[in-house]
């Protein structure tokens, strides 16, 4: 019916994002009188979107097909009932913002001519990106050599210092270690993180290596899920003072050591005392880290949204002590009362040592670290293909239902 409204609709997706739009009839049902459409006030009819980040993978199955002008905020509107919103060679509706500072980070010991880490960059500096790759994946030796290469390629190697100055973004190739390794070393300077899957699980590194093209450089033009991460700080006092001082995205353990023996602790919670413990040891986790050590000790997942924090013992005496989950303020001190060679590790890569009568004082920083996920990321389908939920008993683990959900596995 001319120039009559249908209805407004605002549809929340699982991204946390939503898009709300205004359809407009022309005075005929067919696509060649759609430009012709009007609103009430005489306008041409458009569709307005609440924001530039929006679930693509739900608009698959939508009979709407989008195209966009050179303005973000507003885009025209054609109907086609065999229509995708979402097709891998489409170019990326949001500007390309070119010449910003690009980061990538690889596994340390990383050859320079090794050709996923290169085929990243290229990639970037193809699209018009300024591209520094962190040195600390070389040796004094190859970064020397390398140099002529990296001209040749519009990109830089530079220190952590120069990189923390310059990037808007850092790209992470590798498994969950590398990931967690960076993420500790950016922690400081609200950097977004971007991973690409290069390891084995991978539930903090989104992007397939095969799907680097154009998911990555999507990613970054805006088509992309942002999530705050929180991470632990941790503390060993010794009679009072601070000996040593780490951060930790997935968790902060307190385990026994390599002789023999449980370790022995007393743990208090904001300054009220909670239990004695005699085990093999005790996690202290972050929602990130529920899915990782905490997971095989028997605690549960919290999805990352959650502000709380975890503590799980690892094989206690007692059985009756279990994983309890605490809220995100909680300040947690935790005291060696018995044991040998007590070790405090942070995310299993860095390792500490506690004596009888030190302090292991843990608490949530107040300063998140951003991960940037594609526009496509749903945590449930990673959780499907990452731990083969919805699998038949019978079925093979390569044949589980569910890994191509929301294109996080082929």
């Amino acid at each position: 019916r001319p120039a009559e409204v249908w209805g407004d609709t605002t549809r929340r997706s699982s991204s946390r994002s939503a898009i709300t739009f205004r359809i407009v009839a022309g005075l005929k049902s067919s696509v060649e009188y759609l430009d012709k459409a009007l609103e009430p006030t005489g306008l041409p009819s458009v569709m307005y979107l609440s924001t530039n980040v929006f679930n693509m993978e739900r608009a698959r199955s939508s009979i709407i097909n989008v195209t966009s002008n050179a303005c973000c905020d507003t885009i025209g509107l054609r109907i086609n009932t065999k229509a995708s919103l979402y097709d891998k060679n489409r170019e990326s509706r949001m500007p390309k913002q070119k010449g910003m500072c690009i980061a990538v980070f690889a596994k340390h010991g990383a050859s320079p001519k090794q050709a996923i880490w290169r085929s990243v960059v290229d990639l970037l500096a193809a699209n018009a990106f300024h591209v520094l790759v962190c040195d600390s994946m070389l040796s004094s030796g190859s970064s020397r050599k390398s140099k002529p290469e990296c001209d040749e390629a519009n990109f830089e190697f530079a220190n952590l210092a120069l990189i923390k100055k310059k990037a808007k973004i850092a790209v992470i190739i590798g498994g969950d270690g590398t990931f967690l390794g960076t993420a500790r070393e950016l922690a400081d300077c609200n950097i977004p993180l971007i991973g690409i899957n290069q390891g084995r699980l991978g539930f903090l590194t989104d992007i397939r290596l095969d799907d680097i093209n154009p998911t990555l450089i999507d990613t970054i033009n805006g088509q992309s899920v942002s999530e705050n991460r929180a991470y632990l700080e941790g503390q060993i006092l010794r009679q009072g003072k601070v000996v040593e001082n780490h951060i930790a995205l997935n968790d902060i353990v307190i385990s026994r050591g390599i002789v023999g023996g449980m370790v022995e602790l007393r743990v208090e919670v904001d300054g009220t005392f909670m239990y004695d413990l005699r085990a093999d040891g005790l996690i202290v986790s972050t929602p990130t880290g529920s899915t990782a050590y905490a997971l095989s000790a028997d605690g549960p997942i919290l999805h990352p949204s959650l502000a709380g924090l975890l503590i799980v013992p690892v094989a206690p005496h007692a059985l009756t002590n279990r994983p309890i989950a605490l809220p995100q303020h909680s300040t947690i001190d935790i005291f060696v009362t018995g044991g040998k060679q007590t070790g405090v590790h942070f995310d299993m890569q860095f390792n500490g040592r506690a004596k009888v009568g030190d302090q292991i004082r843990i608490k949530v920083s107040p300063h998140p670290i951003q991960l940037l996920h594609p526009a496509r990321y749903d945590y449930f389908a990673m959780l499907r293909q990452k731990l083969h939920w919805s699998a038949s008993p019978t079925e093979a683990p390569h044949k589980t239902r569910g890994l191509r959900d929301s294109g996080h596995a082929k």
